[in-house]
Parts: structure tokens; C-alpha cells; sequence
């Protein structure tokens, strides 16, 4: 089994140039592999899927449907960005979702898959946003408020989360720590591997566990980095794309 993982590509349209660039490197490069995860944030807005969302993105989701038509087993792990993606994605597209982590286990190895936004133990305050956020009442009311408005909002909370994490070397550094040491507690717990986004920092970092060594691997952004990760049945490995800023 062959796989490509990419995540927080943050996608706000679906005619820019950045939207083009996914689109074309979903169409020639993540079809040829045999799976295509998509570790959540590809969509910079999707708090609940709805006819404008649909609408709006359609070029990149029929993308995403021909695949799947085409046999590729496509993954979607939901992230902070994008959830409650419902019955549209599984039943129209035939995407296979994940709300949360889960476990595989592919060359031996067992493999921890998540999004990542968890990753911070400390971040108590999203852990209540993310709670509230994921409720079915809160679906309801997300559906039921003018999606323009919601897609707006979403837009400037996004904006304003984006730029304070870019602007900080400091916390880049201290974020690859926490996350390093996250993926260790996960490893001690039974993993060989552990694939993760949310932060928008590549890495891929060896652990020494005593009696063995695991590894963490964060696919990075197509914000900065434009970094995604390949599995050829064996090995993982950390590409990017040849692109420098969209």
C-alpha cells in the first residue's frame, strides 16, 4: 500500500492560485498513490458542511470525487478548521472521515494518524472550543446562521490565528518541543510511528524509547512550507513542493 499525506493547506476559494496548485498536484502527484489522507485544515473555513460550502469548493471536491471514482481510497482526518463534515463527504464523495485519531498498521509498523490539534496538553481553552464546537447543537446553529456570515467570521478568526503563529520564531521552536514530547508519550504507549499536522512545522524526528526508537513525522503547511509526506509501503518520506509563496 502506497499513501501520500498532506495537511493545512487552508484552502479559502477555489480559484486561486494556491487552489489551482492543490488541484493540479491532487490530479498528477497524490494520484499516484494507491491512498490519499488529507490529516485536516485543507479548508481554511468548513465548520459544518452546507450548500454554500458545496458550492463554493465544488471544483476542488470534484477533484476529490474522481479520485475516489478513479479507486483511490481517499482519507479525511478532521481538523480545528474543517469538521462536521456529515454524510456528504462519505455517501456523495465516498471519503472515509475520522473525527479523531486512530491506529493502522502498515510494514510492521503501528502507526498513530491524527490531526494533531490535541497535540498541546496545555492548550485547556481550545480543548473547551473544540468540545462546544463539535456538539451537534452547535452543528444545528452553524447550519441554521447566514453561511456568508459564518464563512466570514471563520475567515478572520482564521486570519488572525495564522498570523500570530507565523510571526513568532519563538514559538515555532517551543511548539516542536511540546509536539515532540506529545508524540513521545503516544510512542511509549505502544507505537512505532507517529503522523500528525496542526502545527504547520515539518518534522520528523527519531525518539529514543530505551529498548527501541520510534518516530514522529508532522507534514508541515502549504502556508509556509508547502511540505507533505510520502509512503511507499515501506518507508515515510518528507517532500515538498516546488513552490516558494502563492
Amino acid at each position: 500500500m502506497t499513501a501520500v499525506f498532506l495537511s493545512d493547506v487552508h484552502l479559502q476559494d477555489a480559484s486561486s492560485v494556491k487552489s489551482k496548485v492543490v488541484i493540479r498536484f491532487l490530479q498528477e502527484q497524490a494520484s499516484r498513490f494507491e491512498s490519499i489522507f488529507i490529516m485536516g485544515d485543507f479548508f481554511d473555513v468548513w465548520p459544518a458542511t452546507s450548500p454554500y460550502l458545496i458550492e463554493k469548493f465544488e471544483p476542488v471536491l470534484s477533484v476529490l470525487r474522481n479520485l475516489v471514482d478513479c479507486g483511490h481510497q481517499v482519507h479525511y482526518f478532521e481538523g480545528n478548521h474543517d469538521f462536521h463534515l456529515g454524510e456528504y463527504f462519505t455517501n456523495e464523495i465516498g471519503i472515509r472521515v475520522y473525527p479523531g485519531p486512530t491506529a493502522v498498521e502498515w510494514a510492521g509498523k503501528k502507526i498513530y494518524l491524527a490531526h494533531g490539534d490535541l497535540g498541546n496538553p496545555k492548550e485547556l481553552g481550545y480543548r473547551m472550543l473544540r468540545y462546544v464546537l463539535r456538539r451537534p447543537l452547535t452543528k444545528f446553529l452553524i447550519q441554521q446562521a447566514p453561511q456568508k456570515w459564518v464563512d466570514d467570521l471563520g475567515k478572520r478568526g482564521s486570519t488572525l490565528s495564522r498570523d500570530y503563529q507565523m510571526k513568532s520564531k519563538r514559538r515555532e521552536a517551543t511548539i516542536r518541543e511540546i509536539y515532540r514530547s506529545s508524540a513521545r508519550r503516544i510512542l511509549e504507549s505502544g507505537y512505532d510511528i507517529v503522523l500528525m499536522g496542526h502545527t504547520h512545522i515539518p518534522d520528523d524526528y527519531t525518539i529514543d524509547l530505551g529498548s527501541k526508537s520510534g518516530r514522529y513525522i508532522n507534514t508541515g503547511d502549504w502556508v509556509k512550507h508547502f511540505s507533505y509526506v510520502e509512503f511507499d509501503g515501506q518507508e515515510f518520506y518528507t517532500r515538498t513542493h516546488p513552490v516558494k509563496s502563492l
